[in-house]
């Protein structure tokens, strides 16, 4: 079983450009975490401020170590020092991944 956690979160628009490395930071460590096959923070081409989630972790395991990472730890600090509000994530399970 796979889990895919898709969703959003906002800022103020004007605070893009300072959440902007925290972004990367967040994608490039998590990437490199073992069970993470896939994540993603990205902007809204179309409504500024809005930051689309996309998750995909390869077990329940990888998901709880991700969470207690210490850079999840400077993700949260940095999204509650710039107002990251508007937090709306759903949790998927998926018990027959494949690639097409």
């Amino acid at each position: 079983m796979t889990l895919i956690l898709a969703g959003t979160i906002r800022i103020a628009p004007e605070r893009l450009a300072d959440l902007r490395p925290h972004l990367r930071a967040q994608v490039e460590n998590t990437r490199a975490e073992p069970g993470c096959l896939d994540y993603a923070l990205t902007e809204d081409p179309l409504d500024p401020g809005l930051i689309r989630v996309y998750e995909h972790f390869e077990s329940e395991a990888a998901l709880e170590h991700h969470r207690a990472t210490p850079h999840m730890a400077a993700w949260r600090a940095a999204c509650a020092e710039l107002g990251v509000h508007g937090r709306d994530l759903q949790s998927f399970d998926i018990s027959a991944y494949r690639k097409i």
